[in-house]
């Protein structure tokens, strides 16, 4: 089976959300992201726009190279990344990467306040943003003798599996999309797959 076909959940949409604590801003985003560039350059975006924050903590999770990270960008050990972080994860999340902004307002919000605060953030942009699920497919091509092709057909429509094109020769020649949940049927078909 092609391992590439694995389904996942990430955010619909790029989204910011923004709250006050204890006369500290702080402004939550997060982003749907490919790879962990695409990440690293989202981080420094948010870096870039909100220079003069406080603190700029992030956290994501690439699915293909099985990379989490976070930071908490000089806040107390583990009072802002790991909140984040716990946002994303809880949520089943990959390919997801969350910044959350910090302007000072000059009260102390201690540990817990931090922790509270941070994961609020997260968890209102991830709100605001949505969940979607990815599917993937592959494209596959399979033969078969011509007089199968409608038990061919008949096999796919019934599996959820979708033909893209067919032609007609000597042998009948259709590619196909397979999408991870359909995979093993697809397999179990017993027609012959050239990929």
């Amino acid at each position: 089976m092609d391992n590439n076909l694995i389904s996942y959940k990430t955010v619909k949409k790029e989204c910011s959300v923004e709250f006050t604590e204890k006369k500290s801003v702080f402004i939550g985003h997060v982003k749907s992201v490919p790879d962990e560039q695409s990440a690293l350059d989202f981080i420094n975006q948010t870096r870039k726009k909100y220079g003069d924050a406080s603190h700029n903590v992030y956290a994501y999770i690439i699915r293909d190279t099985n990379v989490v990270r976070f930071s908490d960008d000089g806040e107390p050990s583990s009072t802002a990344g790991v909140p984040v972080l716990s946002v994303l994860q809880k949520n089943d999340l990959t390919n997801v990467v969350a910044v959350v902004t910090r302007y000072f307002g000059g009260t102390l919000l201690g540990a817990g306040g931090l922790t509270r605060a941070y994961g609020r953030a997260a968890k209102g942009a991830l709100e605001a943003a949505g969940v979607k699920q990815i599917i993937k497919t592959a494209l596959y091509t399979v033969t078969c003798p011509y007089p199968q092709f409608e038990k061919m057909k008949y096999y796919f429509g019934k599996n959820n599996i979708r033909i893209i094109s067919a032609d007609f020769g000597e042998r009948c020649e259709a590619v196909v999309e397979v999408s991870e949940p359909v995979e093993e049927a697809f397999f179990a078909g017993g027609f012959y797959a050239i990929n």
